[in-house]
């Protein structure tokens, strides 16, 4: 049910990390850690959690590659602290004092010593290098990065971003009494002092898009890391790039296929093999500019995890089920679990903040929006109710032959993350492939052993700016 003890708040402008060039993007990145270690609320973050203590109050920031912005949540009676934290984002300019960057700087480098001895960090480190073709946006931040920040640059960066309150567009959800609150933000947001020295704020149009490009060839890819128990974890990847004509109903086509292939592959996997613990498809459309003629691209994941001598096979089973529902289609009994699922979603759904939250945000963004929220409902509303109506075994498969390539088997990237063995296991499984032939799992585990040997070491990934 709707939650009346709490307000949220999201404020967003477009303009984001792809408008920087390669040369400045590892400062920029920087700028929202060292801003919030120094105190983007006027205060330092200690001072600030003693000044708030009693409050339920918290606003947070996000600089995404097309989108910057901030979002909040509050109790009721809270609201004018949560839209004073506002107001002091947009009228403070962090300036770095040189002992606090150093500080910040060593525990920059000190998470980046701890990812890189994470396996699920190396392992998602590699998947987005192989599957972003090695873009600067997508590289993990080393530590031979850091000695190239520049504190200054970054933090004028951060300013920047959270400068100008006319670019920004805010949606506030919840508990809240317009009597009360419109007064609040009429002084609180309305108050933000208007920018002398301020450019035209970017519209989606104007925005660069992300340098990057999926690998038009097969990849297969194991990669190694120390385990205290053994583990291991795969990820499919497949290009997706939805049309402009088709998109209204190709957006809704890929939320019912995720989740068709997710209980699918499940099926397969878990229930028919007994060899997997868990199943979860991902989708990501962010790779392309919001613009509102031009195509989305992105990539759909499978991932999952199961016993390490069981990867590859597994692979191939899954590229097996995805052929057949491209081929052949699920069945009437397939697409009627999928509706009832996403039913019960939506029904869930509607009964939250976060979820109404973000559907008005996502009617602000979407490129059918021409100034009227409430027509931008009912499109996207009418879209959602004609693909439920229209939504068959042959509609379903013809969705999936157009949103991942078909045949699904001609270009795909798979990603295995695995134990390292011990150079006692190593000798003995050596020993073992050579009097009892190789295995085709063998020739893969071999083949990574060469290039293991020839490499001086694979990249790390440290980012979390992405998802606008």
């Amino acid at each position: 049910m709707l939650n009346y003890m709490k307000v949220v708040f999201t404020g967003f402008a477009y303009g984001g990390l792809s408008e920087l060039s390669e040369d400045e993007y590892t400062s920029c990145t920087m700028g929202s850690t060292i801003a919030g270690e120094i105190g983007i609320f006027g205060y330092r973050p200690s001072v600030l959690m003693d000044m708030l203590a009693g409050k339920r109050a918290e606003v947070g920031t996000k600089v995404g590659a097309y989108i910057r912005s901030f979002s909040g949540d509050c109790s009721p009676s809270d609201l004018e602290t949560g839209l004073q934290l506002v107001y002091q984002l947009f009228t403070t300019k962090v300036e770095p004092r040189e002992e606090e960057v150093k500080i910040v700087m060593q525990m920059a480098e000190e998470a980046i010593y701890a990812q890189e001895r994470d396996p699920y960090t190396a392992f998602a480190n590699r998947s987005r290098e192989i599957n972003y073709g090695n873009s600067y946006f997508f590289k993990p931040i080393r530590i031979s990065d850091l000695k190239k920040v520049n504190p200054i640059r970054a933090c004028e960066y951060f300013n920047s971003c959270f400068k100008d309150p006319s670019a920004f567009t805010v949606v506030v959800v919840g508990n809240i009494d317009p009597a009360i609150s419109i007064p609040l933000i009429l002084e609180y947001l309305g108050g933000i002092p208007k920018v002398q020295d301020t450019v035209q704020p970017l519209s989606r149009e104007d925005l660069k898009g992300l340098p990057f490009k999926f690998p038009e060839t097969i990849i297969r890819e194991v990669v190694r890391s120390p385990m205290v128990e053994a583990q291991c974890f795969v990820q499919l990847g497949f290009p997706v790039v939805l049309k402009s004509t088709m998109m209204t109903e190709d957006i809704h086509y890929v939320g019912f296929l995720s989740k068709l292939l997710e209980t699918k592959i499940m099926q397969v996997l878990r229930f028919k093999y007994g060899q997997v613990y868990s199943v979860n498809v991902g989708v990501f459309l962010g790779g392309n500019k919001p613009s509102r003629s031009g195509d989305v691209r992105g990539d759909i994941s499978v991932n999952f995890s199961c016993d390490p001598d069981m990867s590859s096979r597994l692979v191939d089973f899954v590229l097996e089920e995805i052929s057949y529902l491209q081929t052949e289609g699920p069945s009437e009994e397939d697409v009627w679990t999928i509706l009832e699922i996403e039913q019960r979603a939506h029904e869930n759904g509607l009964q939250e903040n976060y979820y109404w939250l973000d559907r008005i945000l996502r009617s602000y963004q979407s490129r059918i929006y021409s100034g009227n929220v409430g027509s931008t409902f009912m499109v996207q509303d009418e879209g959602r109710v004609k693909v439920r109506e229209a939504l068959t075994p042959q509609a379903m498969q013809m969705a999936l032959r157009r949103v991942i390539s078909f045949p699904c088997k001609k270009q795909f990237t798979v990603v295995i993350l695995m134990p390292k063995s011990s150079r006692w296991n190593s000798l003995i499984s050596v020993v073992s492939w050579s009097s009892g032939g190789f295995s085709r799992d063998a020739k893969i585990l071999a083949g990574m052993a060469g290039a293991l040997v020839l490499a001086a070491s694979l990249w790390r990934y440290s980012r979390g700016a992405l998802r606008s």
